[in-house]
């Protein structure tokens, strides 16, 4: 099984792994997990933004997200606000756009 599903919803991606021209590389891939200086969920997902999507690294989990605003960071990248629903809670995070397809994300109030 290569996507873990926590007691407390949470999720952990595993076996993230590509082979190219006989090299291997490898992600961290997708997680939830619960913050224990907050309690509540945050974590790692990525933006299928052609699709409207967030979901796992290997993209066998998706689920349907809302792009928001763009803006350039101070680094002068630019980012999204998302927002999506998982397992009936709702996340808001930020799209690192311009340099990957990862969203950082965070468990908001209902």
């Amino acid at each position: 099984m290569r996507d873990v599903i926590g007691q407390n919803k949470t999720c952990l991606e595993q076996k993230c792994t590509i082979e190219f021209q006989g090299k291997t590389f490898e992600s961290g891939g997708a997680f939830i997990g619960i913050n224990r200086k907050t309690g509540k969920r945050d974590g790692i997902v990525y933006a299928y933004q052609g699709e409207g999507k967030v979901g796992n690294w290997h993209g066998d989990i998706k689920v349907p997200a809302v792009f928001g605003r763009e803006w350039t960071s101070s680094f002068g990248d630019i980012r999204q606000s998302i927002s999506f629903t998982w397992k009936e809670m709702r996340f808001s995070g930020i799209y690192f756009k311009s340099g990957s397809d990862i969203v950082r994300v965070r468990e908001i109030k209902h």
